[in-house]
């Protein structure tokens, strides 16, 4: 990111050069932040002008971001943002879930293949239903492998908030996968 993409035309009071802390934000993030833009948009060029555009937004209001009670927080919004804004732009929808993670090497030693696959499927309609907060805090623990540190870096959380955020959508998951196998079961 250069200092001319950040310069909005005709503005003197733009800073010279960026802020020591925005570059290391914007070194430390940017790479989390591709990978989960490239998972929604299933573009990387797509997702690396999405976050570029995101990182704009969020340099300009940089002091402002840093009094904010979770500036990570806060840079994960614009960012998730950014790119539903992307996706829109070109007609199309972000993935909220990549259908992808739910492939699993089960399916080549299971019996039934088909009944993996439905199971699948109804835990993905689950997943998919949870505010996005629990949705995020699910998929990169379960799907992406990610420790509860590495969670609560990139959403900008306390490790309290990951666990306290993943029980509360655990919870959820199995009302909702309950409910889902029980009407299921009443229309075999």
């Amino acid at each position: 990111m250069t200092q001319e993409e950040l310069r909005p035309t005709g503005n003197p009071r733009a800073p010279e050069k960026l802020p020591l802390d925005f570059s290391a934000f914007h070194q430390m993030y940017r790479p989390l932040y591709v990978r989960e833009a490239e998972r929604c948009l299933r573009c990387r060029a797509d997702a690396e002008e999405a976050v570029d555009e995101a990182f704009v937004q969020l340099a300009r209001q940089w002091p402002r971001i840093l009094r904010a009670e979770n500036p990570a927080a806060y840079a994960w919004r614009v960012m998730k943002n950014r790119v539903i804004d992307h996706a829109r732009a070109r007609g199309r929808r972000a993935t909220l879930m990549d259908t992808a993670v739910f492939e699993t090497v089960t399916l080549q030693g299971a019996e039934d293949a088909f009944e993996v696959i439905e199971q699948n499927l109804r835990l993905f309609r689950a997943i998919s239903v949870l505010p996005e907060r629990q949705r995020d805090v699910i998929r990169l623990r379960y799907c992406e492998g990610c420790s509860t540190a590495d969670v609560a870096f990139q959403l900008g959380i306390t490790e309290a908030g990951v666990r306290s955020t993943e029980r509360h959508a655990k919870r959820r998951l199995r009302e909702i996968y309950t409910s889902c196998a029980e009407e299921e079961g009443e229309r075999s």
